[in-house]
């Protein structure tokens, strides 16, 4: 195989054919960027037992390799996959930029008509097309990975959970709302003003899907900390309180069961993280540092801690003659406080519960903690078997997560908050997001709001995306509505109704 500068990848042009251009007409996803559905329509041919076809010709509007893969790592991943797809059907062929071109154009051509297919037998319908791509088609192992070696001890009580939201204005009925239905997410999100009544409703919630399923409750509090100050919800949740940075969280965030779980990906996600959390962005050579600093120890060590990461980076900065940067500033200033304590397995530490609040936290180390802790809960239920079902199709649930005040995550883009969203439906998961905007939403690398089931909208003077004016049929008022009153649609593809939540 030649041995290629990545630069030159991401300067070249890559398309697919004109015949997938049209196709790709017919697909009605939402996506607003071209390489949005290029990378699912690749990835999709990818994961077919089979060399694709030569497409019949080329589109032309390409796209940049940067564009197209990425720039911050993904680039590689991308081009690591198609290379040993290659090599795979052709272990003696010079793999060249020019033979990257011609894969990238033809799996571009196979996925798309792959996607329409899967789009038709899903009639249409975006629910039914994304359940088809993840249980059925999806064949990657790093999302399918073997349960063998799975510690997992708690996987809940199959049976029908139901939450009550208030009493409807119009009638005084009850509304109701079923979390573990078949057919939609289980994930809900509310949004409100401060003052609205967001929180108080999805502590309500909380406690009743506790109480119902009996499943272990993590909270988190990214606003004030004024959660950690509720005894009584304390009590209710029977949950520990930790005041992070005074309180460390006791979990094993770099938890590895060698059986499944693969030290470079663990280490991608710590990197991806620690970037997202940082003030000042890195470039890619701070990025191969980081990676190559920390790559022993995430191989040969158990129970990793953040002191053991700084000395790695001072060492290796050290060794190579780097200066002092960024990277190294961020991580002096993490050092100081206590975020986490290596000391609980994930098995041991999502069966409890948990009130989690950052009100004294610098906001780059409560990020760094929140995106570790998301990553962390991601991998464990990557682990975990499904989730029991009851004979009408109810699954129990596993973890109820809970984030108050979920703007640091949403802006983040982060891509575990994104993986607990859209995977672990299966594995019993439910979460509920609280912010103070329709907005927070907005322009997010994965669009959180089409992965919800439950929109819980309170007072708010700000604009409603696109993807919520769709859930509620309209572009709904909420700047006209009472503290304590919210508009909700309880069922999927039903109409809008005014709540009084209390």
């Amino acid at each position: 195989m030649t041995h290629f500068d990545i630069t030159k990848v991401l300067l070249t042009n890559f398309s697919g054919s004109k015949s997938a251009e049209e196709q790709a007409k017919e697909l009605k996803l939402g996506f607003a960027e071209k390489y949005k559905l290029a990378r699912l329509a690749i990835g999709r041919s990818l994961g077919e037992p089979s060399f694709p076809p030569t497409a019949p010709d080329a589109s032309k509007y390409p796209l940049k390799g940067q564009q197209l893969f990425g720039s911050n790592g993904e680039e590689l991943l991308w081009v690591s996959l198609l290379a040993t797809n290659f090599k795979t059907y052709s272990p003696k062929a010079e793999f060249t930029i020019e033979q990257l071109q011609s894969m990238v154009r033809d799996h571009w051509h196979r996925g798309i008509g792959l996607l329409l297919e899967d789009w038709h037998e899903a009639e249409g319908r975006f629910e039914k097309f994304v359940e088809i791509l993840v249980t059925r088609r999806a064949l990657l192992a790093e999302e399918n990975s073997s349960n063998e070696g799975t510690e997992d001890t708690w996987q809940g009580v199959a049976g029908s959970v139901w939450l009550t939201l208030g009493k409807l204005v119009d009638d005084g009925a009850e509304a109701r709302w079923l979390v573990n239905g078949k057919g939609y997410a289980p994930n809900i999100a509310l949004m409100g003003q401060a003052g609205s009544g967001k929180t108080h409703t999805m502590l309500k919630l909380l406690e009743q899907a506790q109480m119902q399923s009996g499943s272990p409750v993590i909270l988190l509090d990214l606003g004030k900390g004024d959660l950690a100050n509720n005894s009584m919800l304390a009590k209710q949740l029977n949950a520990t309180v930790l005041r992070v940075p005074e309180q460390a969280i006791p979990l094993d965030m770099f938890y590895r069961n060698e059986d499944v779980d693969n030290a470079a990906h663990v280490l991608q996600s710590f990197r991806d993280s620690f970037e997202r959390a940082m003030s000042s962005k890195p470039g890619p050579k701070q990025l191969d540092a980081f990676r190559e600093a920390l790559r022993s120890i995430f191989i040969s060590k158990e129970r990793i801690s953040l002191a053991q990461i700084k000395q790695a980076l001072d060492r290796y900065y050290s060794e190579k003659k780097i200066k002092t940067d960024a990277v190294i500033a961020t991580i002096n200033d993490l050092i100081q406080f206590n975020l986490f304590n290596p000391v609980q397995t994930p098995d041991e530490f999502f069966r409890n519960n948990w009130i989690i609040t950052f009100g004294n936290a610098t906001e780059t180390s409560k990020k760094l903690a929140a995106f570790l802790l998301v990553d962390a809960l991601h991998n464990y239920l990557k682990r975990c078997p499904e989730s029991p079902l009851d004979e009408y199709g109810h699954r129990s649930l596993r973890v109820l997560l809970a984030i108050d005040e979920a703007k640091p995550l949403l802006a983040a883009r982060h891509l575990g908050l994104s993986n607990l969203l859209r995977l672990h439906r299966s594995k019993g998961l439910c979460v509920m997001l609280a912010s103070q905007s329709p907005d927070d939403y907005e322009g997010a690398a994965d669009d959180y709001l089409e992965q919800i089931g439950l929109p819980v909208c309170f007072r708010t003077n700000a604009n409603s995306p696109k993807v919520l004016n769709n859930m509620f049929g309209s572009a709904p008022n909420f700047s006209a509505l009472d503290a304590g009153v919210c508009l909700s649609v309880l069922e999927a593809g039903g109409s809008m109704q005014k709540i009084k939540a209390y």
